[in-house]
Formats: C-alpha cells, structure tokens, sequence
C-alpha cells in the first residue's frame, strides 16, 4: 500500500491513507507525499471507528476507496456503501487463508458487495468467483516492487549477516504464522547444518515467534538459525544470502519472494499454485512442503552448485521486472479512473 501510495503522488493523484495504527513502515509512508488521517479509536472494536471514517470519507470527499486488510475491508467497505463512493476490496491471499468463522464470512459478505474484487493472485480471483458463482466483478493486479530502491540497497556484511568465513547462509522471511510452515524449514535447517557450514536467518514477526524460537531452542540450533524480528535491512540480507526458503502452505502473490527474485537470491519455494503462478523449474526448486528433508536436499543442491543456482536466479530476476511498482501502479490508475468515469468525475482522489 505504501509503495502504491508514493507512485500515485507521483502521478499527480491526490492520496489519501486512513489508519488506525502506526507500524514499522509509518515512516516511509509519511515521506510518499500523501495526506494521513490517523483514525483515533479505543480499540479494534471500538464503534466510533465507522463513524470517523465517514467523517474522513465525506471530507475528502474521494473517487475511489480502497480497502486493506480485513478490519478495513468491513468497516471501510461499509463507510463507501454509506456515502455512496466506488470502493476496491482488495484480496491479499486465497482461499486456505480463510476457515469457517464470524470474521470470514463477514468479510465474504462485504466482499461480494464491492464495487470490484482485485486478487493479487489467480489463487485469489477463483476464490471469489466461486464464492459468487461467477457473479463477480474481479481484476488480479500483482503486488509491486520498487526495484531502483532494491537495485540501490547494499549487500550485507558477513557481521551484519552473523556468519563466519566460509560459512553460508540461509535466509527464511515473513510474518511468522501458521501459513509460513516454519517448523519445516527448522527441521531442514538441522539437516542442512550436518553436510555444510552454514547458518539461518529467520526475519519477521508474527503470532508463532515465541513457539518458533522454543523449537530452535529445542533442537539445539540456537547458535545457528538467529531471529531478527522484523528486518527493514531485509534485500541486504536477500543480497548476501546464499538462498532464499519460503515453504508456506499457501500464499497470495509472496511479497518475499518477488523480493528475493529482485535481489538475485536462489530460491527454494513450496511446489504450490502461488508459487507456480511466478517461478517454475527454470527460476527455482520447487519442493514438498511437508517433506523436511526434500527441503533439506534443496538447499543442499543449491549449496553443491552455486553456478546452476545462479542461473536460475537470473531467469527468476528478468521475470520479476513485469512488478515494477510503476507498471503496477499504472494498472491501479486505470481502475481507478474506470470507476471514476462511472460516476462521470475524473480521477483526482483516491482513499487508501
């Protein structure tokens, strides 16, 4: 949202980002040139959150709305229906994310009554057109990279990275949930540690990182996979690791591995249909996500032949260039003036 932010400024569209809490990211959203509106509340169910953002929303008075993120995409969704602007819900994953609750069906609801449905992945559009039966409107635009900034961030130190001479590394990224598969790339890591000199980073944060660092600790590898917590240095890591692992279950369009494609990073990835949608056998190891030794010998391979490794992290960084975020963004700018020109107004306003 925050690089889409910064390219529409840029573009000349007046943006405007509605949040309720501030994160790492705060910063870099603060310099993109849009105008914030922190959305005060007493909590994440506090009623008054549909009332300011009404307020927000009749002020600004946008084109278009767009929703992220589930709390957002209820409520947010709700305060454009009430004013009557064009709102985008925006599907950031697919269906596995998804089991039978409240909160899923309530966001199923308010999705199906949106103005248009954008996936970032094929997984996520066929998700709603059989939600809605095919009565749907739906557009899949890819997550975006700034790809200068990622060409222009340094590598890593062998200090930085916590390895020694000789030593390689492997790297694993992302919010740490169940999703993420992580006690499979923990068992791999132990298998890996037995034929060479290497070492983990595990960057990222999550509601399992405390359940991750007790497995770590467990399997007595605390001296070798070391837990950052969220990396805003993360593409200097990409850029000195040796491979880059992502074994989720299941995913949306993998910010980390578009990120890691960018840098030039080996991949071993999770065979999964996310997965397949970016990179094939020509620009990674696709490997069974339930098998910690297959995921072992993967990155042993990539360990046993850096020169095969880098090939296909050649091939993975040409296709990764379609997701600059400036192309993205384009794409974005012509939905929204579609929807804009459906209310006869041209695009100036776009709520985030």
């Amino acid at each position: 949202m925050t690089y889409l932010a910064k390219e529409l400024v840029q573009t000349g569209c007046e943006v405007h980002v509605a949040y309720l809490h501030g994160g790492p990211n705060l910063k870099r959203l603060e310099e993109t040139g849009a105008t914030l509106h922190a959305v005060k509340a007493l909590g994440n169910y506090d009623p008054l959150i549909l009332a300011r953002l009404l307020t927000t929303i009749r002020e600004v008075n946008p084109d278009v709305v767009q929703c992220w993120l589930l709390q957002m995409e209820v409520l947010g969704g709700l305060a454009s229906m009430l004013t009557r602007t064009p709102w985008v819900f925006t599907e950031r994953s697919s269906e596995q994310a998804y089991p039978a609750s409240f909160k899923a069906r309530l966001r199923l609801r308010m999705g199906l009554m949106a103005t248009v449905i954008v996936p970032n992945s094929e997984g996520g559009e066929r998700y709603w057109r059989e939600q809605a039966r095919g009565d749907v409107r739906c557009r899949v635009i890819r997550n975006g990279l700034p790809l200068e900034e990622i060409d222009g961030a340094p590598r890593a130190t062998i200090e930085e990275a916590g390895i020694g001479p000789g030593e390689r590394l492997v790297l694993n990224a992302g919010r740490l949930g169940p999703e993420k598969n992580l006690e499979a790339f923990v068992r791999a890591i132990r298998l890996i540690i037995a034929r060479y000199p290497a070492r983990a980073i595990c960057c990222g944060d999550g509601p399992l990182r405390q359940r991750v660092a007790e497995l770590v600790a467990e399997m007595g590898l605390s001296d070798r996979i070391r837990m950052v917590g969220y990396a805003p240095n993360l593409w200097s890591f990409m850029k000195r690791a040796d491979v880059t692992v992502s074994v989720s279950w299941f995913e949306g369009t993998p910010n980390v591995v578009l990120e890691a494609m960018a840098c030039g990073c080996p991949l071993v990835v999770s065979d999964i249909a996310a997965h397949r949608e970016l990179l094939d056998e020509q620009a990674a190891i696709l490997v069974d996500p339930r098998d910690p030794q297959g995921i072992a010998d993967a990155i042993g391979e990539v360990l046993g032949d850096p020169e095969a490794a880098a090939n296909r992290a050649r091939v993975a960084r040409d296709r990764v260039e379609r997701y600059s975020m400036s192309a993205i963004a384009r794409e974005y700018a012509d939905l929204y003036q579609e929807l804009a020109a459906s209310r006869e107004r041209r695009l100036t306003r776009v709520v985030l």
